[in-house]
């Protein structure tokens, strides 16, 4: 895999445990990660939650387990694809291909620090360095995470339906449903440690109830 990553003109850096990427991350800067589930000294779920669920790095899973629910757990954590034993070398290239392509097409971001409260709490958002804080402590977001945040924040007041949400992270992943919504709101609200920053409007969608502060 990693030779035929070469032969179409990628840089790659392999590395066959937890720990060497754990190393290796800190030391360089990519675009994608290709992580193995099956790892000799821990499992790729828990490796992507430690590492990589709040970057900006996307990834994509590797696997021989075909259960749905090893495929939900790898998209609920923020994984751009999910591809499963055995795959072609060549569908693999066109899934990497096709996820930084995306990244060519998402959203600018702004440089502007908004800040907003709600109930004697504070939340200031930084949209290009990817950071947002509650009462003054950084919140750890997913790239879902992030950009169903993004999206509400940039609707706030408004109802947004599952469907508009869906849109907005079209550049992410293309195995996407309702119920992938539903999820990433359930975790914002718990690391945001209240359900009232986000309302939910039955069978219709979510508002984001923050009001901006000058």
């Amino acid at each position: 895999m990693e030779n035929y990553l070469l032969l179409n003109d990628f840089s790659v850096t392999s590395c066959r445990s937890c720990e060497e990427v754990k190393s290796v991350y800190r030391e360089e800067d990519f675009d994608l990660a290709i992580l193995d589930v099956g790892l000799p000294d821990g499992n790729s779920f828990l490796l992507a939650k430690e590492v990589f669920t709040d970057k900006e790095i996307p990834f994509l899973f590797l696997t021989s387990y075909e259960e749905e629910s090893n495929k939900i757990t790898g998209l609920e954590l923020g994984a751009a694809d999910y591809v499963t034993k055995p795959f072609s070398l060549k569908e693999l290239i066109l899934r990497v291909k096709k996820i930084l392509s995306r990244l060519d097409a998402a959203p600018r971001y702004s440089s502007e620090t908004s800040r907003w409260t709600l109930k004697g709490e504070t939340i200031e958002w930084e949209e290009r360095s990817h950071r947002i804080r509650l009462n003054g402590e950084t919140i750890h977001l997913t790239t879902m995470e992030w950009d169903i945040m993004r999206a509400l924040i940039n609707h706030r007041g408004c109802l947004l339906s599952r469907k508009q949400i869906l849109s907005q992270l079209e550049h992410l992943s293309d195995d996407l449903n309702p119920r992938t919504v539903d999820s990433h709101i359930k975790n914002i609200r718990k690391k945001l440690k209240s359900t009232g920053w986000i309302s939910t409007v039955h069978s219709l969608g979510f508002c984001f109830n923050g009001e901006k502060l000058a």
